[in-house]
């Protein structure tokens, strides 16, 4: 591997490191303002699903 290679290589890792970080502090932020509940939560119970799909509280 040449230094471009690695260079690229390091670049990406950092990139999906600050999207990981920035998709788990969204969803917390989210969870603290909804009162607990998920955003994939959130999505399935607002979609036309079927009953048996969603989650009893």
């Amino acid at each position: 591997m040449d230094a471009e290679t690695i260079a690229g290589l390091v670049g990406l890792a950092i990139g999906l490191l600050v999207l990981l970080v920035l998709s788990i502090y969204e969803s917390r932020t989210y969870r603290h303002e909804h009162d607990g509940e998920g955003m994939v939560h959130h999505w399935l119970t607002h979609q036309h699903m079927p009953h048996w799909m969603r989650r009893r509280h």
